[in-house]
Protein backbone atom coordinates (compact mmCIF):
# COMPACT_ATOMS: atom_id res chain seq x y z
CA UNK A 1 0.00 0.00 0.00
CA UNK A 2 1.73 2.87 -0.69
CA UNK A 3 0.44 6.79 0.31
CA UNK A 4 -1.04 7.80 -3.36
CA UNK A 5 -3.38 5.38 -3.51
CA UNK A 6 -4.54 5.41 0.25
CA UNK A 7 -5.26 8.93 -0.27
CA UNK A 8 -7.17 7.75 -3.25
CA UNK A 9 -9.88 5.87 -1.57
CA UNK A 10 -9.62 8.45 1.29
CA UNK A 11 -10.71 11.14 -1.17
CA UNK A 12 -13.49 8.53 -2.95
CA UNK A 13 -15.22 7.82 0.15
CA UNK A 14 -15.00 11.54 0.99
CA UNK A 15 -16.81 12.53 -2.19
CA UNK A 16 -19.46 9.32 -2.04
CA UNK A 17 -18.11 7.77 -5.15
CA UNK A 18 -16.53 4.49 -4.87
CA UNK A 19 -13.45 4.15 -7.31
CA UNK A 20 -11.98 0.76 -8.26
CA UNK A 21 -9.25 1.20 -6.48
CA UNK A 22 -11.41 1.76 -3.25
CA UNK A 23 -13.40 -1.81 -3.86
CA UNK A 24 -9.83 -3.39 -3.93
CA UNK A 25 -8.50 -1.80 -0.73
CA UNK A 26 -11.30 -1.56 0.90
CA UNK A 27 -12.78 -4.76 2.58
CA UNK A 28 -16.33 -6.60 0.72
CA UNK A 29 -19.04 -6.60 3.42
CA UNK A 30 -21.33 -7.35 0.79
CA UNK A 31 -20.11 -10.79 -0.02
CA UNK A 32 -23.24 -12.32 0.01
CA UNK A 33 -24.09 -10.48 -3.45
CA UNK A 34 -20.69 -10.60 -4.81
CA UNK A 35 -20.56 -14.54 -4.94
CA UNK A 36 -24.20 -14.49 -6.41
CA UNK A 37 -22.89 -12.39 -9.28
CA UNK A 38 -19.63 -13.91 -9.88
CA UNK A 39 -21.50 -17.32 -10.66
CA UNK A 40 -23.38 -15.51 -12.57
CA UNK A 41 -19.74 -14.26 -14.77
CA UNK A 42 -18.43 -17.58 -14.60
CA UNK A 43 -22.46 -18.73 -15.61
CA UNK A 44 -21.90 -15.67 -18.43
CA UNK A 45 -18.06 -16.69 -19.82
CA UNK A 46 -19.22 -19.86 -20.44
CA UNK A 47 -21.80 -19.19 -23.18
CA UNK A 48 -24.86 -18.89 -21.24
CA UNK A 49 -26.33 -15.58 -20.96
CA UNK A 50 -27.83 -15.21 -17.21
CA UNK A 51 -31.12 -13.60 -15.97
CA UNK A 52 -30.39 -10.18 -14.71
CA UNK A 53 -30.19 -9.29 -10.96
CA UNK A 54 -32.25 -6.62 -9.72
CA UNK A 55 -30.64 -5.68 -5.94
CA UNK A 56 -32.63 -4.04 -3.17
CA UNK A 57 -31.45 -1.87 -0.19
CA UNK A 58 -32.80 0.84 1.53
CA UNK A 59 -31.25 4.19 1.42
CA UNK A 60 -27.47 4.63 2.49
CA UNK A 61 -26.75 1.08 2.69
CA UNK A 62 -24.52 0.84 -0.27
CA UNK A 63 -26.07 -0.10 -3.42
CA UNK A 64 -24.21 1.91 -5.36
CA UNK A 65 -20.65 0.55 -3.71
CA UNK A 66 -21.80 -2.88 -5.09
CA UNK A 67 -22.49 -1.56 -8.73
CA UNK A 68 -18.99 -0.63 -8.40
CA UNK A 69 -18.13 -3.93 -7.32
CA UNK A 70 -19.99 -5.65 -9.73
CA UNK A 71 -18.38 -3.28 -12.35
CA UNK A 72 -14.20 -4.16 -10.85
CA UNK A 73 -15.73 -7.76 -10.89
CA UNK A 74 -16.64 -7.59 -14.13
CA UNK A 75 -13.12 -5.78 -15.71
CA UNK A 76 -11.13 -8.27 -14.18
CA UNK A 77 -13.04 -10.80 -15.67
CA UNK A 78 -12.28 -9.61 -19.47
CA UNK A 79 -15.88 -8.02 -19.92
CA UNK A 80 -17.10 -4.63 -21.33
CA UNK A 81 -18.70 -2.49 -18.66
CA UNK A 82 -21.56 0.37 -19.25
CA UNK A 83 -23.10 1.74 -15.95
CA UNK A 84 -25.43 4.83 -15.88
CA UNK A 85 -27.69 6.17 -12.97
CA UNK A 86 -30.98 6.98 -13.95
CA UNK A 87 -32.85 10.23 -13.80
CA UNK A 88 -35.63 12.39 -15.20
CA UNK A 89 -33.61 12.34 -18.19
CA UNK A 90 -32.25 9.14 -18.43
CA UNK A 91 -35.17 6.99 -16.92
CA UNK A 92 -35.69 3.95 -19.35
CA UNK A 93 -38.71 4.52 -20.51
CA UNK A 94 -37.07 5.16 -24.24
CA UNK A 95 -34.79 2.56 -25.17
CA UNK A 96 -32.80 4.72 -28.09
CA UNK A 97 -32.04 7.74 -25.06
CA UNK A 98 -31.08 5.20 -22.78
CA UNK A 99 -28.66 3.16 -25.43
CA UNK A 100 -27.35 6.69 -26.73
CA UNK A 101 -26.43 7.30 -23.03
CA UNK A 102 -24.84 3.83 -22.37
CA UNK A 103 -23.08 2.99 -25.49
CA UNK A 104 -20.72 5.75 -25.40
CA UNK A 105 -19.66 4.83 -22.09
CA UNK A 106 -18.04 1.18 -22.14
CA UNK A 107 -15.22 0.83 -20.24
CA UNK A 108 -12.68 -2.09 -21.02
CA UNK A 109 -10.48 -3.90 -18.95
CA UNK A 110 -6.80 -2.44 -19.35
CA UNK A 111 -8.27 0.93 -20.82
CA UNK A 112 -9.09 4.52 -19.66
CA UNK A 113 -11.11 5.33 -22.72
CA UNK A 114 -14.37 5.00 -22.91
CA UNK A 115 -15.83 3.17 -26.18
CA UNK A 116 -15.21 0.38 -28.20
CA UNK A 117 -14.05 2.30 -31.40
CA UNK A 118 -10.18 1.54 -30.94
CA UNK A 119 -11.15 -2.10 -30.99
CA UNK A 120 -13.18 -2.35 -33.82
CA UNK A 121 -10.77 -0.49 -36.00
CA UNK A 122 -8.84 -3.50 -35.88
CA UNK A 123 -11.53 -5.90 -37.05
CA UNK A 124 -12.51 -6.43 -41.16
CA UNK A 125 -15.13 -6.66 -43.09
CA UNK A 126 -14.14 -10.08 -43.21
CA UNK A 127 -14.07 -10.65 -39.58
CA UNK A 128 -17.81 -9.93 -39.78
CA UNK A 129 -18.43 -11.71 -42.46
CA UNK A 130 -17.93 -14.83 -41.33
CA UNK A 131 -19.39 -14.19 -37.56
CA UNK A 132 -23.18 -14.17 -35.98
CA UNK A 133 -24.13 -10.88 -37.17
CA UNK A 134 -25.13 -12.50 -40.35
CA UNK A 135 -27.14 -15.30 -39.07
CA UNK A 136 -30.66 -15.26 -40.19
CA UNK A 137 -33.03 -12.90 -37.99
CA UNK A 138 -30.26 -12.18 -35.55
CA UNK A 139 -31.50 -8.37 -34.96
CA UNK A 140 -35.58 -6.99 -35.35
CA UNK A 141 -34.05 -4.75 -38.30
CA UNK A 142 -30.99 -4.82 -40.49
CA UNK A 143 -30.36 -1.27 -40.20
CA UNK A 144 -27.52 -1.05 -37.86
CA UNK A 145 -25.51 -3.84 -39.96
CA UNK A 146 -25.18 -1.90 -42.60
CA UNK A 147 -24.49 0.48 -40.75
CA UNK A 148 -21.26 -1.14 -39.36
CA UNK A 149 -20.43 -2.41 -43.03
CA UNK A 150 -19.98 1.10 -44.41
CA UNK A 151 -18.26 2.14 -41.14
CA UNK A 152 -15.64 -0.46 -42.16
CA UNK A 153 -15.32 1.40 -46.10
CA UNK A 154 -15.71 4.82 -44.45
CA UNK A 155 -13.05 7.74 -43.77
CA UNK A 156 -12.41 10.91 -42.12
CA UNK A 157 -15.90 12.79 -40.96
CA UNK A 158 -18.58 10.19 -42.38
CA UNK A 159 -16.51 7.31 -40.27
CA UNK A 160 -16.91 8.94 -37.24
CA UNK A 161 -20.23 9.91 -38.01
CA UNK A 162 -21.28 6.44 -38.69
CA UNK A 163 -19.60 5.16 -35.07
CA UNK A 164 -21.65 8.22 -33.50
CA UNK A 165 -24.67 6.52 -35.45
CA UNK A 166 -23.86 3.02 -34.20
CA UNK A 167 -23.26 4.08 -30.37
CA UNK A 168 -26.96 5.98 -30.22
CA UNK A 169 -26.37 9.05 -31.80
CA UNK A 170 -28.72 8.70 -34.78
CA UNK A 171 -28.01 9.95 -38.37
CA UNK A 172 -31.38 10.99 -40.60
CA UNK A 173 -32.08 8.66 -43.25
CA UNK A 174 -30.81 11.14 -46.24
CA UNK A 175 -27.21 11.48 -44.35
CA UNK A 176 -27.19 7.46 -44.24
CA UNK A 177 -27.72 7.42 -47.51
CA UNK A 178 -25.25 9.67 -48.58
CA UNK A 179 -22.37 7.94 -46.95
CA UNK A 180 -23.71 4.73 -48.45
CA UNK A 181 -24.02 6.11 -52.20
CA UNK A 182 -20.62 7.57 -51.80
CA UNK A 183 -18.94 3.85 -50.13
CA UNK A 184 -20.78 1.87 -52.59
CA UNK A 185 -22.02 3.78 -55.44
CA UNK A 186 -25.74 2.28 -54.72
CA UNK A 187 -28.81 3.36 -53.03
CA UNK A 188 -29.13 2.52 -49.48
CA UNK A 189 -31.17 -0.59 -48.94
CA UNK A 190 -34.70 0.06 -47.81
CA UNK A 191 -34.81 -0.22 -44.22
CA UNK A 192 -38.23 0.54 -42.12
CA UNK A 193 -36.48 1.29 -39.16
CA UNK A 194 -38.97 1.93 -35.67
CA UNK A 195 -37.25 3.15 -33.21
CA UNK A 196 -40.08 1.82 -30.91
CA UNK A 197 -39.65 -1.28 -32.11
CA UNK A 198 -35.73 -2.11 -33.40
CA UNK A 199 -33.85 -0.03 -30.81
CA UNK A 200 -32.60 -3.94 -29.35
CA UNK A 201 -30.71 -4.57 -32.86
CA UNK A 202 -28.96 -2.05 -31.56
CA UNK A 203 -27.96 -3.04 -28.46
CA UNK A 204 -27.72 -7.02 -30.09
CA UNK A 205 -25.10 -5.90 -32.74
CA UNK A 206 -22.88 -3.84 -30.13
CA UNK A 207 -23.17 -6.86 -27.90
CA UNK A 208 -22.14 -8.85 -30.74
CA UNK A 209 -19.32 -6.55 -31.78
CA UNK A 210 -18.14 -6.44 -28.50
CA UNK A 211 -17.41 -10.33 -28.13
CA UNK A 212 -15.66 -9.98 -31.24
CA UNK A 213 -13.58 -7.36 -30.03
CA UNK A 214 -12.22 -10.18 -27.98
CA UNK A 215 -14.15 -9.40 -24.83
CA UNK A 216 -16.33 -12.30 -22.87
CA UNK A 217 -19.72 -10.29 -22.73
CA UNK A 218 -21.69 -6.63 -22.27
CA UNK A 219 -22.24 -5.87 -18.79
CA UNK A 220 -24.93 -3.06 -18.28
CA UNK A 221 -25.33 -1.64 -14.24
CA UNK A 222 -28.30 0.95 -14.27
CA UNK A 223 -28.02 2.74 -10.39
CA UNK A 224 -31.16 4.52 -8.81
CA UNK A 225 -33.87 2.10 -10.87
CA UNK A 226 -36.31 3.77 -8.04
CA UNK A 227 -36.18 7.08 -10.02
CA UNK A 228 -38.94 5.21 -12.32
CA UNK A 229 -41.58 6.20 -9.54
CA UNK A 230 -41.27 9.88 -10.66
CA UNK A 231 -42.64 9.08 -13.89
CA UNK A 232 -45.99 9.26 -15.11
CA UNK A 233 -47.91 5.97 -15.64
CA UNK A 234 -47.55 5.55 -19.40
CA UNK A 235 -43.83 5.76 -18.77
CA UNK A 236 -43.35 4.11 -16.00
CA UNK A 237 -45.42 0.92 -17.84
CA UNK A 238 -42.39 1.47 -20.74
CA UNK A 239 -39.46 1.74 -17.97
CA UNK A 240 -40.44 -1.61 -16.46
CA UNK A 241 -41.03 -3.79 -19.93
CA UNK A 242 -37.49 -2.15 -20.87
CA UNK A 243 -35.83 -3.61 -17.98
CA UNK A 244 -38.35 -6.74 -18.48
CA UNK A 245 -36.00 -7.14 -21.26
CA UNK A 246 -32.65 -5.84 -20.53
CA UNK A 247 -32.60 -8.24 -17.57
CA UNK A 248 -33.74 -11.24 -19.48
CA UNK A 249 -36.63 -12.30 -17.35
CA UNK A 250 -38.04 -13.79 -19.87
CA UNK A 251 -35.06 -15.93 -21.28
CA UNK A 252 -35.41 -15.03 -24.59
CA UNK A 253 -32.16 -12.85 -24.61
CA UNK A 254 -29.78 -13.94 -28.09
CA UNK A 255 -27.36 -11.29 -27.33
CA UNK A 256 -24.15 -11.64 -24.99
CA UNK A 257 -25.89 -8.82 -22.55
CA UNK A 258 -26.06 -9.16 -18.71
CA UNK A 259 -27.53 -6.48 -17.05
CA UNK A 260 -27.93 -5.89 -13.25
CA UNK A 261 -29.96 -2.73 -11.62
CA UNK A 262 -30.00 -1.75 -7.79
CA UNK A 263 -33.33 0.22 -7.16
CA UNK A 264 -33.98 2.03 -3.17
CA UNK A 265 -36.59 -0.53 -1.43
CA UNK A 266 -38.91 2.99 -1.05
CA UNK A 267 -39.79 2.37 -5.08
CA UNK A 268 -42.00 -1.11 -3.34
CA UNK A 269 -43.42 1.06 -0.30
CA UNK A 270 -44.36 4.23 -2.66
CA UNK A 271 -45.58 2.50 -5.19
CA UNK A 272 -46.19 -1.34 -5.47
CA UNK A 273 -47.82 -1.76 -2.16
CA UNK A 274 -50.23 -1.06 -0.04
CA UNK A 275 -52.16 1.43 -1.90
CA UNK A 276 -55.34 0.84 -3.99
CA UNK A 277 -54.00 1.59 -7.21
CA UNK A 278 -50.46 -0.06 -6.91
CA UNK A 279 -48.32 -0.82 -9.87
CA UNK A 280 -48.31 -4.38 -9.75
CA UNK A 281 -52.12 -4.26 -10.26
CA UNK A 282 -52.00 -1.58 -13.06
CA UNK A 283 -49.02 -1.88 -15.06
CA UNK A 284 -50.82 -5.40 -16.45
CA UNK A 285 -54.20 -3.52 -16.93
CA UNK A 286 -52.09 -1.03 -18.81
CA UNK A 287 -50.12 -3.56 -21.25
CA UNK A 288 -53.30 -5.51 -21.93
CA UNK A 289 -54.98 -2.32 -23.03
CA UNK A 290 -52.54 -1.33 -25.09
CA UNK A 291 -50.53 -4.21 -25.79
CA UNK A 292 -53.09 -7.31 -25.58
CA UNK A 293 -52.66 -10.87 -23.38
CA UNK A 294 -48.81 -11.43 -24.01
CA UNK A 295 -47.88 -7.99 -23.03
CA UNK A 296 -49.69 -8.06 -19.71
CA UNK A 297 -48.47 -11.32 -18.96
CA UNK A 298 -45.14 -9.87 -19.41
CA UNK A 299 -45.85 -7.51 -17.06
CA UNK A 300 -46.63 -9.87 -14.18
CA UNK A 301 -43.70 -12.02 -14.91
CA UNK A 302 -41.85 -8.81 -14.45
CA UNK A 303 -43.38 -8.01 -10.69
CA UNK A 304 -42.74 -11.63 -9.65
CA UNK A 305 -39.78 -11.83 -10.98
CA UNK A 306 -38.98 -8.53 -9.13
CA UNK A 307 -39.48 -9.66 -5.90
CA UNK A 308 -38.73 -13.27 -5.98
CA UNK A 309 -35.98 -15.17 -3.74
CA UNK A 310 -33.58 -14.61 -7.57
CA UNK A 311 -33.58 -11.16 -6.64
CA UNK A 312 -30.52 -9.26 -4.26
CA UNK A 313 -30.56 -7.95 -1.02
CA UNK A 314 -28.37 -5.28 0.54
CA UNK A 315 -28.95 -5.82 3.97
CA UNK A 316 -27.76 -3.63 7.08
CA UNK A 317 -24.26 -4.92 7.75
CA UNK A 318 -23.29 -7.11 10.65
CA UNK A 319 -21.42 -4.88 12.90
CA UNK A 320 -18.14 -6.91 13.18
CA UNK A 321 -18.08 -6.31 9.16
CA UNK A 322 -18.56 -2.80 10.35
CA UNK A 323 -15.94 -1.94 12.22
CA UNK A 324 -13.40 -4.68 9.92
CA UNK A 325 -14.54 -1.29 7.48
CA UNK A 326 -14.06 0.94 10.32
CA UNK A 327 -10.50 0.30 11.65
CA UNK A 328 -9.49 -0.20 7.73
CA UNK A 329 -10.79 3.57 7.02
CA UNK A 330 -8.73 4.58 10.07
CA UNK A 331 -5.01 2.94 8.81
CA UNK A 332 -5.89 4.44 5.05
CA UNK A 333 -6.34 7.48 6.89
CA UNK A 334 -3.14 7.38 8.80
CA UNK A 335 -1.17 6.00 5.25
CA UNK A 336 -2.45 9.08 3.76
CA UNK A 337 -2.01 11.59 5.97
CA UNK A 338 1.49 9.86 7.72
CA UNK A 339 0.07 9.80 11.14
CA UNK A 340 -1.11 7.50 13.41
CA UNK A 341 -5.19 7.28 13.18
CA UNK A 342 -6.94 6.11 16.08
CA UNK A 343 -10.72 5.11 15.89
CA UNK A 344 -12.84 2.85 17.62
CA UNK A 345 -15.62 1.44 15.10
CA UNK A 346 -17.11 -0.09 17.86
CA UNK A 347 -18.11 3.45 20.08
CA UNK A 348 -18.72 4.90 16.88
CA UNK A 349 -21.32 2.58 16.16
CA UNK A 350 -22.34 2.43 19.68
CA UNK A 351 -22.78 6.40 19.51
CA UNK A 352 -24.43 6.80 16.33
CA UNK A 353 -26.91 3.94 16.56
CA UNK A 354 -28.72 2.20 13.57
CA UNK A 355 -26.86 4.34 10.57
CA UNK A 356 -26.76 3.48 6.97
CA UNK A 357 -23.53 2.50 5.96
CA UNK A 358 -22.31 5.58 4.21
CA UNK A 359 -23.27 7.84 7.78
CA UNK A 360 -20.91 5.60 9.48
CA UNK A 361 -18.50 6.45 6.93
CA UNK A 362 -18.55 10.00 6.99
CA UNK A 363 -19.36 10.35 10.62
CA UNK A 364 -15.58 8.38 10.78
CA UNK A 365 -13.77 10.67 8.27
CA UNK A 366 -15.11 13.99 10.04
CA UNK A 367 -13.86 12.08 13.56
CA UNK A 368 -10.23 11.23 11.94
CA UNK A 369 -10.04 14.63 9.75
CA UNK A 370 -10.93 16.80 13.32
CA UNK A 371 -8.20 14.45 14.98
CA UNK A 372 -5.76 15.44 12.66
CA UNK A 373 -6.11 18.83 12.36
CA UNK A 374 -7.18 20.01 15.54
CA UNK A 375 -6.40 16.83 18.17
CA UNK A 376 -9.92 16.79 18.80
CA UNK A 377 -11.11 13.07 20.09
CA UNK A 378 -15.12 14.13 19.99
CA UNK A 379 -17.54 11.43 18.23
CA UNK A 380 -19.86 13.35 16.06
CA UNK A 381 -23.62 13.39 16.01
CA UNK A 382 -25.15 12.80 12.18
CA UNK A 383 -28.75 13.14 11.64
CA UNK A 384 -30.40 10.60 9.52
CA UNK A 385 -30.40 10.97 6.00
CA UNK A 386 -33.90 11.67 4.36
CA UNK A 387 -35.17 10.06 1.62
CA UNK A 388 -37.44 12.17 -0.91
CA UNK A 389 -40.62 10.55 -1.84
CA UNK A 390 -41.26 8.38 -5.40
CA UNK A 391 -44.17 10.01 -6.60
CA UNK A 392 -43.95 12.73 -9.30
CA UNK A 393 -44.88 16.30 -7.86
CA UNK A 394 -47.43 18.59 -9.85
CA UNK A 395 -44.22 21.25 -10.28
CA UNK A 396 -42.33 18.62 -12.52
CA UNK A 397 -44.94 16.49 -14.32
CA UNK A 398 -43.74 13.96 -16.18
CA UNK A 399 -44.85 14.16 -20.26
CA UNK A 400 -46.74 10.66 -20.98
CA UNK A 401 -48.33 12.26 -24.12
CA UNK A 402 -45.27 11.74 -26.27
CA UNK A 403 -44.40 8.61 -27.01
CA UNK A 404 -40.76 6.75 -28.32
CA UNK A 405 -39.55 8.60 -31.12
CA UNK A 406 -40.41 6.79 -34.73
CA UNK A 407 -37.98 6.79 -37.21
CA UNK A 408 -38.47 5.48 -40.98
CA UNK A 409 -35.71 4.86 -43.54
CA UNK A 410 -37.81 3.88 -46.30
Amino acid sequence: MNTRDAISVIESLRSGIPTRRSTRLLPDIREAVSSRILSDLSLFAEGTVPAGRLIWGQYGQGKTHALTTIEHLALDRNFAVSRISLSREVSCHSLQHFYSQIAPRIKTPNSTLDGIQQYLNHLSPADIGQSVLFENDRYPNALPLQVLEDYFFAEGEDKEKLYGDLTGVRLPAGELGHIHRAIKGSALPKFKFKASEHMPSYFGLMADVIQMCGFEGWIILIDEVELIGRLGKLSRYKAYKNLHWLLNWAGTMKYPIYTVAAAASRLQDDLWYGKTNDDRSVMPELAQMRDGDDAAQEMRQFFAKAISADTLQILPAQQSDLIRLLDEVARLHGEAYQWTAALSGADLIRHLGAQPVRTYLRAALEYLDLEYLYGQTQLPATDNLIEANLFATQDNPPNDDVDEEQIELT
